[in-house]
């Protein structure tokens, strides 16, 4: 069941991470005893990250397609679905690096803690089509279509990806142990291959027959993000190195990030004189590559100079990095009542443009963070959030990474048996 128009995007665009491991760093105390310990930068990476999600979708319906200066807002904001499959390729590999990986343990809980909120949200917002402004005829025929290409609502192409991620992965792995010694040749051949598929589908019309069907679903397809999968795999393998490229070139990397930028800008501005803005600042194009590489730039110098100084703020960022899936979930529905009911969808305001997008913006990330720290405190949150209900751990002393980055580090929570973040 694919939405209406007031509550559907013209191009669906991802938003938080799916259920994955935290991310973990080996780590030595003051003594130089080895332990394990949480990678902070990449929490902040992730909350930046479904934050310009919910910017994106907040513009997408409440300003009017033709607002050539929103497109352009939004052609250096929806980096999230490409980022996010970059930080999964990225803690995946980082977690099981140097481990034996046994697939079907693996997907029995990879694909669980996924399935089983995609299942959940898919009849939620199957629901609200149907009980809501839409008023959607009920067909279970509908339903379990929507359930094979996550056509329940706009954002949950992202959970298919990501099951089909899961499932390749062992692969993946195999592949990256294989190549990680000449990662920059292999990495530079799957994008320039990547780019060329997404100049394909941007500037090229649909084949007719079974071709157009890869053109209609490449953004549920795990192929059309390869470049940003790999690129987190290579960097969890070769952190080292990441750390003191960051270190030592931040204000040229900065600088880079800027040329990144405008080009893209430049891009989607060439693009407006045989393109409607909404198609000019596609997410599946190739000077989206250049949106991305910006903003990982930016957000993971922003991460690591958080993570590597006083950490202000740091319960409020562990609390909602730990929610920020849940958020990415809920994020939309909050949306779609503002839309329907509340009159902040373009067309049809009660209010300037750019106030509903403000203020649905601010009321939605607030929305969306209620609904899932309260799901957090039932048995329903591996069910509404992915993530699986638990009591409180305690915390243990900070130590030091081989980076000189300060961690918390981590224990096992006797009641679960599973590590997570302290």
């Amino acid at each position: 069941m694919r939405q209406p128009a007031s509550t559907q995007p013209a191009e669906p665009d991802s938003q938080a991470g799916a259920g994955e491991a935290p991310a973990e760093l080996i780590v030595r105390d003051s003594q130089g005893a080895l332990g394990r310990g949480h990678l902070w930068q990449v929490d902040v990476v992730r909350l930046l990250t479904f934050a310009a999600v919910i910017a994106v979708h907040s513009l997408a319906f409440t300003e009017e397609p033709d607002n050539q200066v929103a497109a352009g807002m939004m052609m250096l904001l929806q980096y999230g679905r490409e980022v996010f499959f970059a930080i999964t390729g990225f803690v995946l590999v980082y977690s099981t690096w140097g481990k034996p990986l046994k697939a079907k343990s693996f997907w029995r809980k990879r694909v669980t803690f996924v399935a089983a909120p995609y299942v959940v949200w898919s009849g939620i917002y199957y629901a609200y089509g149907v009980l809501g402004h839409a008023h959607v005829k009920p067909s279970v025929g509908a339903f379990l279509t929507d359930l094979l290409d996550g056509g329940a609502m706009y954002h949950l192409y992202f959970l298919v990806v990501t099951i089909q991620l899961y499932l390749v992965f062992p692969l993946l792995m195999r592949f990256v142990r294989a190549t990680a010694h000449r990662a920059l040749p292999v990495l530079g051949a799957v994008v320039a291959a990547n780019v060329g598929w997404l100049a394909v589908i941007h500037y090229t019309q649909a084949p007719s027959g079974p071709g157009g069907w890869f053109y209609a679903h490449a953004y549920e397809l795990l192929p059309t993000y390869a470049m940003y999968v790999l690129g987190g795999a290579y960097a969890a393998v070769h952190l080292d190195r990441v750390e003191a490229l960051a270190a030592r070139y931040s204000k040229l990397l900065l600088g880079v990030a800027a040329v990144s930028a405008a080009g893209s800008l430049a891009a989607y501005a060439s693009q407006l004189s045989t393109m409607a803005p909404r198609q000019a600042n596609d997410v599946l194009q190739p000077a989206m590559a250049l949106s991305c590489l910006a903003a990982v730039i930016v957000v993971y110098l922003v991460g690591r100079s958080w993570a590597s100084g006083r950490r202000r703020g740091q319960r409020i960022i562990e609390v909602l990095s730990d929610a920020s899936f849940g958020i990415y979930l809920s994020h939309p529905l909050v949306l779609a009542v503002l839309l329907d009911y509340a009159g902040f969808a373009n067309g049809h305001q009660v209010m300037p443009d750019f106030v509903a997008t403000a203020v649905s913006y601010v009321i939605t990330v607030v929305g969306a963070t209620v609904i899932t720290l309260a799901a957090r405190r039932t048995p329903l949150s591996l069910a509404l959030t992915g993530r699986p209900w638990r009591s409180q751990v305690k915390r243990q002393p900070r130590a030091v990474s081989e980076h000189g980055l300060p961690f918390d580090t981590v224990k096992q929570e006797p009641s679960k048996g599973a590590l997570v973040p302290c």
